[in-house]
């Protein structure tokens, strides 16, 4: 049988610089230093939700080196791994909490805008404006992957816990999961790929503040 794919944790982090001055920059600096600590909670879950994924990983490599005479110890590690399960759904609602919390903190950019004086300063602003926006919506797609991924997971969990359930149906039940795993890879990578997009244009858009105010 293909064992299922663990889910890659993703550590891109928002790349901050110091708080610093008044004016354009001071104000764009706090804003997005607030929404940098609003995704604490968001960052510390990560590590919890990778011990969890490789420990369900393992228990289902010795789940399906069980033998058919082993249904006890096979229902018993099934229910292991469908607790670690539900336990990925609350840190994972932790970390839905933490982004949606620092959306709002981000809206606070638009005062940026506003006050901006310089067409080129505000545009670039409003540019990061955009680039932050794809990004929360970004991570809301992996969430709402990650979230299928889980019950397809769990849905596996559960069968294996039943002893009539055949190899066929566990196999077709894996290649859902992994199909599945699939999606959320490819959510991480556009997550990510977004995230670095940002840091790119937020430090261009401080080197022409900078320059701007000498």
């Amino acid at each position: 049988m293909k064992k299922t794919a663990v889910v890659l944790s993703f550590f891109a982090i928002f790349l901050l610089t110091a708080c610093s001055g008044s004016g354009i920059r001071g104000d764009l600096d706090q804003v997005l230093n607030d929404t940098f600590d609003a995704e604490e909670e968001y960052r510390a879950v990560q590590d919890d939700l990778e011990k969890r994924e490789k420990t369900e990983q393992q228990l289902f490599e010795e789940i399906m080196a069980l033998t058919q005479e082993e249904q006890d110890q096979v229902a018993k590690q099934a229910q292991t791994a469908l607790d670690s399960a539900d336990e990925r759904l609350e840190f994972l609602k932790t970390e839905k909490e933490s982004m949606q919390s620092a959306e709002e903190n981000f809206t606070g950019i638009d005062k940026v805008i506003k006050a901006a004086e310089e067409v080129a300063v505000k545009a670039d602003v409003e540019a990061l404006k955009t680039k932050m926006k794809e990004r929360f919506t970004a991570h809301s797609e992996f969430t709402k992957a990650y979230e299928k991924l889980i019950e397809r997971q769990k849905e596996l969990y559960e069968m294996l816990k039943k002893e009539e359930t055949t190899l066929q149906l566990l196999q077709e039940k894996a290649a859902e999961v992994n199909e599945q795993n699939e999606q959320v890879q490819l959510a991480v990578t556009a997550f990510n790929e977004i995230t670095k997009q940002v840091n790119e244009l937020k430090d261009a858009t401080m080197k022409k503040i900078d320059e701007s105010e000498e």
